[in-house]
């Protein structure tokens, strides 16, 4: 049990809903389309505010209402009524990093579902996990997602919360998840509970509903039904927190209040769940992203610091210990993540556990940082699809001054950060490289072009100070010769689409190998990558063009069936390169198989 210092106050977070999110893409003066990160509630009539931080200034739109059958939903973009503008004058678009788009609705009927116009309701209240100042240091973001999604099958009957309709599928549906019914671009969506889930048939809450209330609109196109979750990231220093598919309702493994409890640094304050649950009541950050601290936390702010320094980390023991098995001092440790024989065990674990990649600084060369030349035949030791090298090395301020180092623990942070702010599936570059004073030998243009490309794949460190810039990791490869897997983002996407399939098929190992495993194995594996499409991780306009799961005769022979064996065929197109990569998973027994073609 943690006990804080008398006197100290935990920070505080008071949420509030509506529908407030980010920008995809980029928007010009004068256009009339925005591509925001949801479409969750928009309809026809609704006004919708571009708002932009640029170099601390703010600029703003002015609200432009959604046109009639203005919503695309297999592109995500939203055309208005009017052409958009700036105030006060200055920059030619909104950009996507530093833009809100802010809405003006905020309720859901509770008997009919419609989304109306209102002011922002209030909804949970989020703490610091400890009392003190540290946590005005902590950044919570959140963001609007989409879990389960099937099509329309048939309409069965209405009733006052009793309305039960078959859908395609039922897979990741639950009863009290908040659904949106999605007819199509002519009508507005509208949210439902669902009550019960009885194979593939939905009960729904509210008034009673007609066959004419869901069928498509326009004839022949097809009624979306998809379930809507939300998700929380939490970070404090070098420590994130991710919490996904969660709810306001209390649904055993996705309430909010329940999944908080495995974080260290947030959770709910007694008493603050709001009343109503639905989805425009799911918090939302002022700027489409961040929960801002709202009641300042007071006290001792080393508290956190102390608690944090004694927490034992697997493998901590281990980082720490130098060739001999004592622990060496910082300049020995150093040079040693350096050293062939080191990055060479550092890809030999990352090739055998797969699931995690190597950062590989430039070895230094009697103690200062190699010349080109040598760089180049360093990362020529290497051929492998789990690591990336980096260069130059970093100078950074320390206790006994400044001092040049590699720049691998600067990029692990760079990466974490765009984990946080937008994916894994954005490549970590062109990105300010923060915490860093210099670089230790100036690339210009020239060797960059040399240094970056195949077959060197050198992810250099450039400085753009000169632009007002700052200094930016430039290049996001793997030092591989297989060009599938030269990418950065490609790789680590597959680290996590492998991994989730992995562990989130398990359940699946003893089960009777037959068409009816073989189908909710497709419908529970395309509906995780379907969310992964909707984020922008995949290439398409539609799903189909983004991925592909078989599971069947067509993946297994009888002699496979007959040995126990599960094989799916997973084909994915990420956003770079634009081409399918398979994935072959296996489960058995004895565990899991995933080979990569």
């Amino acid at each position: 049990m943690r006990v804080a210092p008398a006197g100290t106050t935990p920070a505080r977070i008071a949420t509030r809903g509506g529908l407030i999110t980010r920008l995809l893409a980029p928007v010009s003066i004068g256009d009339t389309t925005v591509k925001p990160a949801t479409l969750r509630g928009l309809r026809a009539g609704v006004n919708i505010t571009l708002r932009m931080v640029k170099d601390a200034v703010p600029y703003a739109s002015t609200p432009r209402a959604i046109a009639v059958n203005g919503i695309d939903r297999n592109t995500g973009i939203v055309t208005l009524a009017g052409a958009i503008d700036i105030t006060p004058v200055g920059p030619a678009a909104y950009l996507p990093n530093l833009t809100a788009v802010a809405t003006d609705i905020g309720t859901v009927d509770p008997n009919t579902g419609a989304v109306g116009t209102a002011a922002r309701p209030a909804s949970l209240t989020l703490a610091a996990a400890d009392g003190g100042a540290w946590g005005n240091g902590l950044v919570v973001t959140a963001q609007h997602q989409s879990a389960a999604r099937s099509e329309l099958d048939a309409f069965i009957s209405g009733g006052a919360d009793n309305n039960k309709i078959r859908i395609k599928s039922t897979a990741g549906f639950y009863p009290n998840a908040w659904v949106e019914i999605d007819r199509g671009a002519a009508v507005a969506k509208i949210y439902r509970k669902a009550l019960a889930v009885d194979g593939p048939v939905l009960t729904l809450s509210g008034n009673t509903l007609a066959a004419t209330d869901i069928n498509p609109a326009p004839v022949g196109g097809t009624t979306l039904f998809t379930v809507c979750e939300f998700a929380l990231t939490a970070a404090y220093g070098t420590t994130t927190e991710r919490f996904s598919g969660m709810t306001l309702e209390a649904v055993p493994g996705r309430s909010v209040q329940e999944v908080l409890q495995r974080s260290t640094l947030i959770g709910v304050v007694a008493g603050s769940m709001p009343a109503t649950t639905d989805p425009l009541v799911f918090p939302s950050g002022d700027d489409g992203l961040t929960l801002a601290v709202t009641h300042a936390g007071r006290g001792c702010r080393s508290f956190r610091q102390r608690h944090r320094r004694h927490r034992q980390w697997p493998g901590a023991a281990h980082r720490h210990l130098g060739a001999t098995g004592r622990r060496g001092n910082r300049a020995d440790r150093r040079a040693r993540l350096g050293d062939q024989v080191v990055q060479q065990s550092l890809i030999d674990q990352c090739e055998l556990m797969k699931y995690r990649i190597a950062l590989l600084d430039p070895a230094p060369v009697s103690g200062a940082g190699p010349d080109i030349p040598t760089v180049q035949t360093q990362r020529l030791r290497f051929d492998t699809k789990y690591g990336s090298f980096f260069y130059p090395r970093v100078t950074v301020r320390t206790e006994e001054g400044s001092r040049n180092i590699g720049p691998s623990g600067h990029v692990a942070g760079l990466i974490a950060r765009i984990d946080q702010e937008r994916g894994v599936f954005k490549t970590p570059a062109n990105e300010v490289l923060r915490g860093t004073l210099d670089v230790e030998t100036i690339v210009n243009r020239t060797e960059h072009e040399v240094l970056n490309p195949e077959p060197y794949n050198i992810n250099v460190i450039r400085d753009f100070r000169d632009q007002g810039r700052g200094i930016r990791l430039y290049g996001g490869r793997m030092i591989t010769s297989l060009s599938d897997w030269k990418y950065t983002s490609v790789r680590r996407l597959f680290i996590l689409i492998e991994k989730s399939i992995e562990r989130g098929t398990q359940w699946a190992v003893f089960e009777p190998n037959g068409p009816l495993l073989w189908s909710r194995l497709i419908d529970s594996v395309s509906t995780f990558l379907t969310r992964l499409w909707h984020d922008g991780a995949l290439l398409g306009l539609k799903k189909e063009q983004a991925f592909f799961v078989r599971c069947g005769t067509d993946t297994m022979s009888q002699d496979d069936i007959d040995n126990g064996r599960l094989i799916m065929e997973i084909g994915v197109a990420p956003v770079k390169p634009a081409e399918f990569v398979v994935i072959r998973i296996s489960q058995q027994a004895s565990g899991a198989l995933v080979e990569e073609t």
